[in-house]
């Protein structure tokens, strides 16, 4: 298959108010050897390096995709945005992403697909529960709920992501006005920081930063990104390009069956979690100790729940037309 490929990186973010966080991607022919270049059993996967990789950790801490013939080498996302890119130039063969990006990626023509789920939005927004990217703010701080966010300075990793929509729907739901939110981008590993110097009113760590310094009494949780209704929605999913699932459908189906293998082991198991956590991403026990580790995709993501996520994307602007869920999944979806 003859596809286009990356000529020019992720243009980064002008204007964090205005057309922030919409990737600005230029396409440029690519040589017929751009892509995989045939089939693989080696596949180099970028994930999260926070707890929402962990079911990638564990399927090949597991054992889940050498025992189907797979040799998969985890590297760690700078962001979602910068692995789009790299999908298409052959750099990565499978990437773990926001939703909202995956959209955002299909809805200027990049040729890249959901091949399995990964995390899942694990509660319904009940008030005092964590999430994988929870809203905290200083101790001493008066926002204390997610009306007050309102008319304040809030650091998200990226706007116009899954996080940031999220955040807004939230706060509109509550009855606060989203629109009144000055949203900053910040570094995901100085969102404390930043919150304890006052640089921002609230921000949004993964976990378990959110959850270590919450325990500590570093911050206090005003409230969970997930959105009331939508529990169970792929909040990441793994994508890969056209080509590559073109050129590898074995290895594909493959992965996706050891991803959920994975997930199903690791879901509720706190324990092996944590082993995980330590002997694959480098945390100590001391940083896990009050972590919150999210669902993940047990089973193959649906159209319709796809459909949740994007009737909120043009909600709330970041898509001007929902996509065809269907055409967001790859075949062997």
């Amino acid at each position: 298959m003859s596809l286009a490929c990356i000529a020019a990186p992720v243009v980064r973010r002008a204007a964090a108010a205005t057309a922030a966080g919409i990737l600005a991607l230029t396409l440029g022919a690519c040589s017929s050897d751009s892509g995989s270049g045939g089939p693989v059993s080696d596949i180099k996967v970028g994930s999260s390096p926070g707890l929402s990789g962990i079911g990638l950790r564990v399927a090949v801490s597991e054992g889940n995709f050498a025992e189907r013939g797979l040799t998969v080498t985890p590297t760690a996302n700078k962001s979602a945005n910068d692995a789009v890119p790299q999908l298409l130039n052959g750099g990565l063969h499978v990437a773990q992403m926001d939703t909202i990006t995956l959209m955002q990626a299909r809805s200027q023509g990049l040729p890249i697909r959901v091949i399995a789920g990964a995390g899942l939005q694990s509660t319904d927004g009940e008030d005092g529960e964590l999430s994988a990217a929870s809203v905290v703010s200083a101790p001493s701080s008066p926002i204390k709920s997610v009306r007050d966010l309102v008319g304040k300075k809030v650091g998200v990793p990226a706007i116009k992501t899954q996080t940031w929509m999220n955040i807004r729907a939230i706060v509109d739901r509550a009855g606060g006005d989203s629109a009144a939110i000055e949203f900053v981008e910040v570094p995901p590993a100085q969102t404390i920081d930043l919150v304890q110097q006052g640089f921002v009113d609230a921000a949004t760590p993964n976990e378990p930063l959110a959850s270590s310094a919450i325990s500590s009494g570093k911050a206090q949780l005003v409230h969970n990104t997930d959105v009331p209704g939508n529990k169970g929605v792929p909040s990441s999913v793994y994508v890969a390009s056209e080509q590559f699932i073109a050129e590898n459908p074995e290895a594909v189906q493959k992965f996706a069956e050891g991803i959920y293998e994975a997930a199903a082991s690791v879901n509720g198991n706190t324990e092996l979690a944590e082993k995980v956590a330590r002997e694959q991403l480098g945390f100590s026990p001391e940083q896990l100790e009050n972590a919150y580790v999210q669902t993940f995709a047990a089973e193959p993501v649906t159209a319709e729940q796809l459909d949740k996520i994007a009737t909120l994307a043009v909600e709330y602007e970041i898509l001007t037309e929902k996509p065809a869920a269907d055409e967001l999944l790859a075949e062997s979806e």
